[in-house]
């Protein structure tokens, strides 16, 4: 359920899930769901929530602060096998690249762009941040710009109706509830805002649970080619004895190419 690849999200979840399955006698096939942020039926379900609540254009808000769920620096960086782009330059995730295809902040700058471009948000009109930041005397870095800041720094530049989407998450949370329900609430007015309109999330509505469901089966449609497909390859083994090869950090389905 998490639309972008992290290693203390996704990452966490397939470790344990592969420990589990290792410790069983007969060790089950488990077939992982690509990261789905750019997937265009992905995109559709969070335009259409985040539609009802902003208007055509965001015309029922003066701003949209698309906040996802903050992580360490270092999960990003070590998804830098070269070593020479992550980090290196203000801008690295200003597009997305092979060299950057793995970062999560760069595929959650990727899902701002694509939703701000949907929404026919124009630029100024629409920022990016990150929240549920935790660190211990301010010695992990964490990937920025924070979005506590950023209530603050839009409320003193004179917005007083400000919207937040969480896209990080498909379900509301503690994050999501509290952090920016009630928490968020209080900063922003303390700061100088009015208003700050906190869209829910996907959550069980019935636009996602059918596109998900889609995605799900491409998803099972692109292993089957990919076992016919192989099966042919390997001079008469039957396609069933063929297994995918899964990447996990990889996206399948793009919404556009990048």
């Amino acid at each position: 359920m998490f639309p972008h690849y992290a290693s203390g999200t996704t990452g966490s979840c397939l470790a344990g899930a592969y420990r589990t399955a290792a410790e069983l006698y007969c060790t089950p096939f488990i077939s992982v769901l690509p990261p789905f942020y750019g997937h265009r039926l992905y995109v559709a379900a969070m335009k259409k929530q985040i539609l009802e609540t902003i208007g055509e254009r965001g015309k029922n808000v003066e701003h949209t602060l698309f906040s996802f769920h903050g992580v360490p620096e270092e999960q990003c960086s070590r998804t830098d096998i070269s070593k020479n782009f992550c980090n290196k330059s203000p801008n690295c995730c200003s597009m997305l690249k092979t060299d950057n295809r793995n970062c999560y902040r760069a595929q959650c700058f990727e899902t701002a762009r694509l939703l701000a471009y949907e929404l026919g948000l124009e630029d100024g009109r629409w920022s990016i941040g990150f929240q549920s930041r935790l660190t211990l005397r301010g010695t992990i870095e964490w990937i920025k710009p924070y979005t506590d800041e950023a209530f603050m720094e839009l409320a003193k530049k004179g917005v007083k109706k400000l919207a937040v989407v969480a896209p990080s998450f498909t379900a509301d949370c503690v994050e999501t509830l509290e952090e920016l329900g009630i928490t968020g609430q209080e900063e922003f007015r303390e700061a100088g805002g009015e208003e700050l309109v906190v869209i829910p999330c996907l959550n069980s509505v019935d636009h996602w649970v059918k596109n998900l469901a889609q995605i799900i089966r491409e998803h099972i449609a692109d292993n089957a080619r990919h076992l016919e497909c192989k099966g042919r390859q390997l001079h008469g083994v039957p396609a069933e004895f063929c297994l995918p090869q899964v990447a996990c950090h990889s996206q399948s389905n793009t919404y556009r190419e990048t």
